[in-house]
């Protein structure tokens, strides 16, 4: 399995990490003995961390392929245990550099020119993740930008590090139950489809564009541009932000900016573009937030941006409706259509019952007083125990809501969302059932009835072509018809047993009247036989009957 001595060096350093942080037991499951020689230690004098805590510190040791995994992982609690989630978003993606030499190759691969072909003077460090690095440059035009470029090999060391968490998920597929991890299959894979896209700047690249599309008009946000000529699939450059950190209170305030201002513009922007564009910053933490000295507030890293469909917005507008309407189970039914439901058996009532009570909790007081982010997260937990899960972007909605909000709360103590949020869900309904918004879809209506009969015939061809062809299948799924079935199969039974108890009664008549020997006192034996048997089995069917009232 584990071929390569480079592979095999690269399992001795996880099985190391994994053992001095406690989960040697592990190890010793995988049967890594087959392939490396390593002393498990019986016991290791480890700080007293939770599980939780060992486990994001193993992947913090394990490096950057696994930091990136993590964090990945953080938005996706249909995957890992809610609170492992929560515990891996505090993960920094911090490394050291990598010296400017080993970068500069990556400007003559993407461009064929050098870095002193494309800008004047030095590059200069701003910030070294797992992936890439930002510089701060001078384009030979005169432009200050900001350049990412993707770390050289990064791309190999990667994929030959999945390709190992692929040979270990194997090992460990069925031995994750304790942690709360159904498939560790399923996810290497995610991580796998997920790191391909943040790997390609090229994506990044038209994330921005649309974002820009989208705020074009915007007085309140700068939206840096983007420079396509000196942009490709290893490196990204756009205008460099000249501001101040959303988290540098002192010098906002130092500036004759006003952070309560910058709170709500911030959390307003957000708000439009869930809104209004459906496309939205997936991950705006103070870090990737800043404002200028006019005050408008620039985002960065267009890496991890969300979108949703108009459907999933409208639930999602219902259930933020509902919830301050206090209509708890008309809430908790406006969840279930944003969510994938990996439980087959969900009680609908129980489930609503209990997302009710947790939504009334926090309905004692005044909309002033509601928490946003303690009212989410115990609904995720709640969802989490029915196993009920948003949808990824729906999730990573509702946890950009919740970084917002933190935000908004650090530049003011008194800062309220869910106050906030209310003008965007009345406005949505109010343009939703408005007459231009219904004479959009009435317009609409004929191209949608002429492509049903364009297309009609053609899906009758199709399935007529399969009924001809024996190929046809037609599956049926109920749902809650369980009792009726196992009354309808009880009654069935007692109805053959009826028949079987006539049928003995009938023949065992005709062996008495016949006088068929083998006779006792004259009386055939069979006959005797079969008139004991009938009354017994009639006798139990009857008491049957009797016991569940039905007699």
């Amino acid at each position: 399995m584990f071929n390569t001595i480079k592979e095999l060096k690269r399992l001795k350093d996880i099985a190391l990490i994994l053992a001095k942080n406690g989960f040697y037991d592990l190890v010793a499951q995988m049967g890594l003995e087959k392939y490396i020689k390593i002393s498990i230690p019986k016991k290791y004098e480890y700080k007293k961390l939770s599980r939780n805590e060992r486990i994001r510190k193993t992947i913090e040791e394990l490096g950057p392929t696994f930091i990136k995994m993590a964090q990945i992982l953080s938005t996706r609690p249909d995957l890992i245990p809610l609170d492992l989630a929560n515990e891996f978003s505090k993960l920094q993606d911090r490394v050291k550099p990598l010296p400017f030499e080993k970068i500069r190759p990556v400007f003559i691969e993407e461009f064929g020119k050098s870095v002193e072909d494309i800008f004047a003077g030095n590059l200069e460090l701003l910030a070294s993740a797992s992936l890439g690095q930002v510089y701060k440059g001078i384009l030979k035009s005169g432009e200050v930008v900001a350049i990412k470029v993707l770390k050289p090999d990064i791309e190999e060391t990667i994929f030959s590090d999945i390709a190992i968490m692929k040979k270990i998920a194997l090992l460990l597929e069925d031995k994750l139950y304790k942690y709360g991890i159904d498939s560790p299959i399923a996810i290497i894979e995610e991580f796998e489809k997920t790191i391909k896209k943040e790997l390609d700047f090229k994506k990044e690249a038209l994330n921005l564009k649309r974002f820009s599309k989208n705020f074009e008009n915007e007085e309140k946000i700068f939206v840096p541009k983007l420079y396509e000529e000196f942009s490709s699939k290893k490196i990204l450059t756009m205008d460099f932000i000249d501001g101040i950190k959303v988290s540098n209170i002192k010098d906002l305030m130092d500036m004759g900016i006003d952070p309560k201002t910058i709170a709500k513009n911030g959390f307003d922007l957000l708000c439009k573009q869930i809104f209004e564009y459906r496309f939205f910053h997936a991950d705006p933490h103070p870090g990737n937030i800043f404002v200028l000295k006019n005050e408008k507030i620039a985002f960065i890293d267009f890496g991890m941006m969300g979108s949703i469909g108009e459907k999933d917005r409208r639930h999602f507008v219902d259930m933020i409706y509902y919830v301050v309407k206090e209509e708890e189970e008309k809430a908790a039914l406006s969840i279930l259509k944003l969510s994938k439901i990996k439980n087959e058996n969900l009680d609908i009532d129980a489930f609503s019952k209990d997302m009710g009570d947790v939504i009334r909790t926090y309905f004692y007081g005044s909309l002033k007083e509601i928490n946003l982010k303690a009212l989410l997260n115990d609904v995720i937990s709640l969802m989490s125990r029915y196993r009920v899960y948003f949808r990824e972007n729906n999730y990573l909605l509702v946890k950009a809501l919740i970084t917002i909000e933190g935000v908004g709360k650090a530049l003011d103590p008194e800062f309220n969302a869910a106050q906030e949020i209310k003008p965007f869900i009345m406005n949505f309904y109010k343009e939703y059932f408005s007459i231009n918004a219904f004479l959009s879809k009435a317009s609409e209506m004929p191209k949608e009835f002429g492509d049903f009969l364009r297309e009609f015939p053609a899906d009758i061809k199709a399935i007529v072509d399969k009924m001809k062809s024996g190929h046809l299948k037609i599956e049926f799924e109920h749902v809650g018809l369980e009792k009726m079935e196992e009354t309808i199969e009880k009654s069935s039974n007692r109805l053959s047993l009826a028949i079987v108890v006539s049928s003995i009664l009938i023949g065992s008549a005709l062996l008495l009247l016949s006088n068929t020997p083998p006779l006792i006192y004259d009386i055939p034996i069979f006959g005797l036989a079969g008139f004991i048997t009938a009354i017994i089995m009639g006798g139990v069917l009857i008491y049957s009957i009797y016991k569940r009232g039905r007699l």
